[in-house]
């Protein structure tokens, strides 16, 4: 029998809540950002600054925006006043293609009473793009004393003639420029796609990311709209997403295992998994997908479970229209929300072949089980796994749509599900932190999210994307041993676990995408922890003293996420704390 959520689970599952929510949203980002600043449009204008005294510069910070340009690439030409009263060379402020949202430094050593700006022509002679339209949106100019950072203050400000108006716009939020980027202020890895795409979706800009569906980034785009193009506002929506996985996958547990003891098991490991803290931490959609795909497999359970006749018709459609929904919201953020609905259409199919076999042994006695609850299900299917997701799936593009005032929704829509197919099977580029399918389970190549920009001597920050090795590795062990057990029991209830986590990992085997990384699997985590508390449970009812080896189980999963920590989170380190962590030959990080 079904065992039902109680006060204690609730009481468990919000303390659990509340303790990832602090965990998450500790440290997850500046709340402010730069938002006025210049685009030029043309090389060699200029504008001076001027300070109170003649002081010396340690290090000059400069914050990029988007741009005018595609590629959005641009470059500013530093020059101090020495003591001839002539501007000579003091650093390059380069703006590179495609980097946006970020903070940037130059470090320089030198004394003067002015500092002369100059636009010039950005060029990269390895990808031979250039450009003059890179956005710069604040610039600042630091001194150092012992260790101590202070920003110099600007006397005045004199741009140099009427092409110039605007410059000035480059010193109008000092008070929130920074002296040391980190992923504190700055924008990492694809996060100078995600979160500029959302911040087009606002300003009716064509978007740049065209190559996923644009559910994920418009979820990020009410996230800034709530708190502002800076990084928590557009890190915060996802990390949401990740703390709504803890309840649901307690939920979820409990509903499987019937237990309040095994329900705290499974959200444990979410809680403590290294993945599910980095991949929602960071202003990319693969924590939307994952919920989206977790809460699919949920309602499609609560349906494979229970006997539609039993149940009665109409109700029995609840979890399969839920399920729908979520199936259509996971597609509309990444494709790869199709390979779990292969995974939900044969857990589907399959109930209605136990149900028909029932049927045909005289088990149900239904008029007209046949026609209502075998052919008529299947019909209402037709509506809530197709027509419901391709409705979700085009309302998804309105904010497109709008950006680049679509006069024909039908033919863009093909368009743009043309170019996503051409282009994911045309990547075919090298990347060093990118791996095959066949190594995810083993964890064989994180990926390397960020690097501290400004190294302290001897220390340095860093972000990468991988698996608990308490819970990957014993995982994939448990992944085999659940099969085991529940193949010698005849459970059916495992099977969502072994088709969920196939139809996510097999059709990377058969991709024509060349390049994929460890965080693909991500999705099959939540999979990976049902078999692992399969087996937990099978352990206590065979050998009732085995929990205190769970419990030295779950406490080295959460020794495991401390000792990992700071190899998650980007906060500072010694050198040699984060080299201790490279277990494998080929984990950089």
């Amino acid at each position: 029998m079904e065992k039902k959520m109680t006060k204690r689970d609730y009481i468990i599952v919000v303390i659990m809540s509340v303790v990832y929510a602090l965990m998450a949203f500790l440290n997850l980002g500046s709340m402010t950002a730069p938002t006025e600043g210049f685009t030029p449009e043309e090389t060699r204008l200029s504008v001076i600054v001027f300070f109170k005294e003649e002081i010396e510069i340690s290090r000059a910070t400069y914050y990029c925006g988007l741009g005018n340009d595609w590629y959005s690439a641009g470059q500013l030409n530093a020059e101090y006043l020495n003591e001839y009263n002539s501007f000579v060379d003091l650093c390059t402020m380069e703006k590179p293609a495609n980097n946006v949202f970020k903070w940037f430094h130059r470090d320089v050593e030198v004394k003067t009473t002015a500092v002369r700006l100059t636009t010039a022509r950005y060029y990269n002679d390895e990808n031979n793009i250039s450009g003059t339209e890179g956005e710069f949106l604040e610039v600042a100019f630091w001194s150092e004393n012992q260790g101590e950072w202070n920003r110099i203050e600007i006397d005045r400000i004199e741009v140099l003639n009427a092409e110039s108006k605007g410059m000035e716009k480059l010193f109008d939020e000092q008070e929130i420029a920074i002296c040391e980027p980190s992923y504190m202020n700055t924008a990492y890895f694809d996060e100078v796609y995600f979160p500029r795409t959302a911040y087009e979706y606002i300003e009716g800009i064509n978007p740049y990311e065209n190559t996923h569906p644009p559910l994920g980034k418009v979820l990020i785009m009410w996230s800034m709209k709530i708190f502002g193009v800076n990084p928590f506002g557009w890190r915060f929506m996802g990390t949401l997403f990740g703390l709504m996985m803890i309840p649901v996958m307690y939920i979820f547990g409990k509903k499987v295992f019937g237990s309040t003891f095994l329900a705290f098991c499974t959200a444990f490991l979410m809680m403590f998994d290294f993945m599910h803290f980095v991949q929602t931490r960071i202003g990319t959609a693969d924590g939307f997908l994952v919920f989206f795909i977790l809460m699919t497999y949920y309602f499609m359970y609560r349906y494979y479970m229970k006997k539609s006749y039993e149940l009665k018709f109409a109700p029995s459609l609840l979890p399969l229209l839920l399920c729908g929904v979520f199936f259509g919201f996971a597609v509309s953020v990444k494709w790869i929300g199709l390979f779990a609905g292969a995974g939900l259409a044969f857990i589907f199919f399959m109930s209605r072949i136990l149900e028909y076999r029932d049927y045909k042994k005289g088990l149900v006695d239904v008029k007209g089980f046949r026609l209502k609850y075998i052919w008529g299900t299947m019909g209402m299917c037709l509506i809530f796994f197709i027509v419901i997701p391709v409705v979700l799936y085009t309302l998804s593009y309105i904010p497109v749509f709008n950006a680049i005032e679509s006069t024909d929704w039908i033919k863009d829509l093909i368009g743009s599900q043309k170019h996503m197919f051409t282009y994911h099977s045309g990547v075919t580029q090298t990347h060093p932190y990118a791996s095959p399918w066949w190594q995810w389970p083993l964890m064989i190549r994180p990926v390397y999210y960020y690097l501290s920009p400004v190294l302290a001597e001897g220390e340095w920050g860093s972000i990468a994307s991988f698996g608990n090795p308490a819970i990957w590795w014993f995982g994939f062990i448990a992944m085999f041993w659940s099969a085991w057990i529940a193949i010698a029991k005849k459970d059916k209830s495992m099977v969502f676990v072994y088709v969920g986590y196939l139809s996510i990992i097999l059709p990377w085997a058969f991709s024509p995408r060349d390049i994929t990384f460890l965080y693909h699997y991500f999705a099959c985590v939540p999979f990976l922890i049902f078999a692992i508390v399969y087996v937990i449970k099978f352990l206590l009812e065979k050998y009732p003293k085995a929990k205190k080896g769970i419990y030295i189980y779950l406490g080295l999963v959460f020794v495991m996420f401390v000792l990992f920590y700071p190899a998650l989170s980007g906060i500072k380190v010694p050198v040699s704390v984060t080299e201790s962590l490279r277990w494998l030959p080929s984990w950089f990080f």
